[in-house]
């Protein structure tokens, strides 16, 4: 509840950036379709009217730093865009049964909601992923995210303050999902072999905490189950942090601002608050904090130092994490991990890690 009011909250108050998002991906769209009409000698009266006014604002907004041999042709990902839909359809309707039109409307939604993302994120810097996953699985009784499509934003932002030319990391991006593609059902049955508490909910101790496989199968109840056992005291207590959360969103935009908006940063974040409520352990939590203090004192003793190598280690150190459990888990079905020899107990509470 705290996340989705809080991500809701941020894409409401930027409403403006919202429909300047949408306007703008109609007047492309508008553009597009003119363009095509008119190297077929046809003219389309509707559209050439908004494809005339995309024109006018792209000439206001200045030349696009990419040159057209350096874009990537309409064709490339309409013919991608349609593959992708109708594997997607084929792959829930073979494996899960789903009906090809509730298919059709959860990718429909994920493309709103990871485009309402996608503009609160470029102007606040976060990504309401929740609010839009939880906003979709309400209204379809499934489940759906914009992260692939935000995360590729990203990505094209990156490049974008870099000179990237747009077709080399539209084909670099293809290639890693070509690759990951098959490489994550690999991953996922190599840690599934290795400790099958991950999918076998009768195993009472994991190492692996499944923070959003909890929310979502909650989520997932609530919309499909006729009697949900949510205590009273658990509803009013999570609408109340909820309003909260909408409050201090509005506090903040609207009234911390100019001389004022120094204090901002002692503003919490729900976000983050009702991530650490539906985390069962406190591992994430600990290993934030203390990142988070380890970052402070640094930016504040060498700050130029901070700059240059504080972010890339901290990517580093959450790459070598993830490479370290993929060797762990081979290590675990070789039966040498380190429960068997290593040193158990180490720094673990209860001797549980």
């Amino acid at each position: 509840m705290v996340m989705i009011c809080s991500s809701m909250g941020e894409m409401l108050v930027h409403w403006k950036v919202i429909y300047f998002g949408f306007r703008a991906g109609w007047r492309s769209t508008c553009l597009s379709i003119h363009e095509t009409a008119m190297k077929k000698n046809k003219r389309i009266g509707f559209f050439a009217k908004y494809a005339e006014a995309e024109e006018k604002t792209e000439a206001d907004a200045g030349e696009d730093p990419a040159t057209p041999d350096q874009q990537v042709k309409t064709w490339v990902w309409v013919v991608g865009l349609f593959a992708s839909v109708i594997l997607a359809c084929i792959v829930m309707g073979l494996q899960w049964k789903v009906n090809v039109g509730i298919t059709i409307l959860t990718l429909v939604l994920a493309f709103l909601f990871s485009f309402l993302a996608i503009q609160i994120g470029a102007v606040t810097d976060q990504t309401p992923l929740t609010a839009a996953a939880k906003a979709a699985q309400l209204v379809i009784g499934g489940t759906t995210t914009g992260a692939g499509y935000t995360a590729l934003t990203s990505d094209f932002r990156t490049g974008f303050l870099l000179g990237t030319p747009p077709n080399k990391q539209f084909i670099a991006q293809a290639i890693g999902t070509f690759v990951s593609g098959w490489l994550a059902p690999g991953l996922f049955v190599l840690f599934t072999t290795a400790y099958p508490c991950i999918t076998d909910s009768e195993i009472e101790h994991c190492p692996f905490l499944v923070p959003s496989v909890s929310a979502w199968m909650a989520v997932a109840e609530v919309v499909t189950s006729p009697n949900v056992p949510i205590p009273l005291s658990s509803a009013i207590f999570s609408i109340v942090l909820g309003i909260v959360s909408i409050l201090q969103v509005i506090f903040r935009h609207y009234y911390l601002t100019g001389p004022r908006e120094k204090y901002q940063q002692w503003l919490p974040n729900w976000g983050a608050i009702a991530l650490s409520f539906v985390i069962p352990g406190p591992v994430f939590v600990n290993a934030a904090f203390v990142g988070a203090i380890i970052a402070f004192i640094w930016r504040k003793w060498k700050p130029a130092s901070f700059e240059v190598y504080g972010y890339a280690i901290a990517a580093g150190m959450n790459a070598g994490e993830g490479m370290d459990s993929v060797i762990g888990a081979a290590l675990q079905l070789g039966n040498v991990s380190g429960d068997r020899y290593g040193t158990l107990g180490l720094a673990c509470p209860v001797e549980e890690c």
